[in-house]
């Protein structure tokens, strides 16, 4: 399953992808979610491809790794989270890509998610996908509101 946004701000693909790509930095911008609460355990700074995180929220932790990075054009991450819950067993995978592109008053920012169910999980994939879209929304949103507040 492949979602889908986009959202023009009013910046500049660098300061964009600067944002975006200082993973340490997301809480400054970024407010803790149901699915999202921060970005820990980064190998690396700067990130290059290969650096890894975890993103952990209230009920779910992430693992992650960068899989493409093209300073102010695109950068690409793959996440994973195994559920072990005697109610709940399966794997997410997910696989992100933001495109930056140049328009005449700042960026057009497209965010694409590919998402993967394994187990259990793909019973709950539509509620999944429910409240993955919202989180991408609000993503975007809240990237856009800092951005232009500065």
């Amino acid at each position: 399953m492949t979602l889908h946004f986009e959202i023009a701000i009013r910046r500049s693909p660098e300061t964009v992808f600067q944002l975006l790509s200082d993973l340490s930095g997301y809480t400054s911008w970024l407010p803790p979610s149901q699915l999202y609460s921060q970005t820990t355990a980064i190998s690396d700074h700067p990130i290059r491809i290969g650096t890894t995180y975890s993103d952990k929220g209230p009920s779910s932790e992430m693992h992650g790794e960068v899989t493409a990075l093209e300073p102010c054009s695109h950068l690409a991450f793959c996440q994973s989270s195994h559920f072990k819950r005697p109610w709940l067993r399966g794997d997410l995978d997910i696989r992100i890509r933001y495109t930056l592109r140049p328009i005449e008053d700042g960026t057009q920012v497209i965010r694409d998610c590919k998402l993967h169910t394994h187990g259990m999980l793909k019973v709950l994939q539509p509620v999944l996908l429910r409240t993955i879209r919202k989180e991408n929304d609000r993503i975007l949103h809240r990237m856009k509101w800092y951005l232009e507040a500065r």
